[in-house]
């Protein structure tokens, strides 16, 4: 009997410091305020843009100084047949296309070559600019162990030397040599646009690449290399 009512004594403590901390639990529960909902940074922007919370940024992204997003045309503009001069279709944005006038002062083919002491070497990011131009010619290393701009030229046999001379009269003519500018066969001329000095490309290379490509007669002398044969087994 003595051990039972030892046990007995030793639980009653237990039990009421547990029901306390219970209770203390409980009550902190029902005070503190409900966890908030943690958003990714990017689905909290974009929520925002859906509101029409534009910052600046994206303001200036949007190339006229404020939120230009889709949305219905008006009739009046329905009138003007102001489709027929963006791009996209009448589910997307209305991206204005660049005035003619506009394309012919950006357009490479248009610029002059600057002297070469004013010619400064481009990093991979401008490259990338100026090559959407040139979609032909790849930025390779050179035969001077330098990167160049490098396109080879396919012509109807014979003509090889023929096409170096448009060429090297397009490049005389715009005061900037090529690195190589040379018939590799009868039928394939090899031509690498770059500076030795600079080791590397500048904005010459793809002014003058983009007027070698805008030559018609040089152009008119190639031919469609056919499909190499490939031999899987």
């Amino acid at each position: 009997s003595s051990s039972s009512s030892s046990s007995s004594s030793y639980d009653a403590p237990t039990r009421a410091a547990a029901t306390a901390t219970a209770t203390a639990i409980a009550t902190n529960a029902r005070r503190a305020p409900p966890p908030r909902l943690r958003v990714a940074p990017r689905a909290r922007r974009a929520s925002r843009a859906r509101a029409g919370d534009v910052n600046k940024r994206q303001e200036d992204l949007g190339g006229l100084g404020g939120d230009i997003g889709a949305r219905d045309p008006t009739a009046g503009e329905l009138g003007s047949n102001f489709g027929t001069s963006t791009l996209g279709h009448a589910d997307t944005d209305h991206i204005l296309q660049v005035p003619t006038a506009m394309a012919e002062m950006i357009m490479l083919k248009n610029k002059k070559c600057a002297p070469g002491a004013q010619a400064e070497k481009l990093d991979f990011q401008g490259q990338e600019v100026l090559r959407k131009q040139v979609w032909d010619w790849k930025i390779r290393p050179g035969r001077g162990n330098f990167e160049c701009l490098r396109r080879e030229f396919p012509t109807a046999e014979g003509e090889a030397g023929g096409l170096c001379e448009l060429i090297a009269g397009t490049a005389t003519a715009e005061g900037w040599a090529p690195a190589t500018c040379e018939a590799t066969s009868g039928s394939k001329v090899l031509v690498e646009l770059g500076s030795d000095a600079l080791k590397g490309v500048c904005t010459n290379d793809f002014i003058l690449a983009a007027k070698i490509d805008a030559n018609e007669e040089a152009m008119g002398m190639l031919v469609k290399e056919a499909p190499k044969a490939r031999n899987w087994f």
